[in-house]
């Protein structure tokens, strides 16, 4: 089994671009997905209760990502903080995923990691895709899921560059249109690197 990793700024597409792949029959990994289930471990709650107390709660009782987020992103040491606490629990389901997908006989298995780079899951890819979008474009759909531009540029500050990501790619996919444009890119890709590697 391969494995591919997918990269870009923030409200680029990259989870568009994963359904599109899982629709395409590749294995997807959604560390993003893991990390919320994480937050609801009884464990992790409480350590996070003891660090921030009840304001980064909701009425719910569950952990608020967005108040959570507005607090670790605003200070290093917090983040340093909360990724101690989340990555190795994250990352440890992502490597039985990762497994469980390669007993199933899955060809082709596609990383979706927040800061991938950052974290150096680029080491266990065969490799990165770059979704490519421009920043007004992006600013477009942030905006359309609440953000303020602070809370855009804290993110954004926390990763690699979008150049930087750019460079680190072996295959860039354009989103600056709509998701029928994606959709023809990532055919392609599948159909290419199944010939490859197959």
């Amino acid at each position: 089994m391969k494995t591919i990793g997918i990269i870009g700024g923030i409200g680029s597409g990259k989870s568009t671009a994963s359904v599109l792949f899982q629709q395409l029959g590749t294995a997807v990994v959604n560390a993003d997905e893991i990390g919320h289930q994480t937050l609801l471990l009884p464990t992790v709650r409480e350590s996070v209760r003891v660090r921030w107390g009840s304001a980064v709660f909701g009425v719910d009782g569950e952990i608020d990502r967005r108040k959570l987020a507005a607090v670790v992103f605003a200070d290093e040491k917090e983040l340093a903080y909360l990724k101690s606490l989340t990555h190795p629990l994250i990352t440890e389901e992502v490597h039985r995923q990762r497994e469980k997908h390669e007993q199933n006989g899955a060809q082709l298995c596609l990383l979706d990691v927040p800061l991938l780079l950052e974290s150096g899951w680029d080491s266990h890819t065969d490799l990165i895709i770059f979704v490519s979008a421009p920043a007004e474009t992006r600013w477009n759909r942030i905006k359309s899921r609440g953000w303020t531009e602070t809370e855009w540029q804290q993110r954004e500050a926390a990763q690699f560059s979008v150049e930087e990501k750019s460079r680190r790619a072996n295959v860039v996919l354009d989103n600056s249109s709509d998701t029928g444009h994606l959709r023809k890119q990532v055919e392609t890709l599948v159909r290419n690197l199944i010939y490859t590697w197959g």
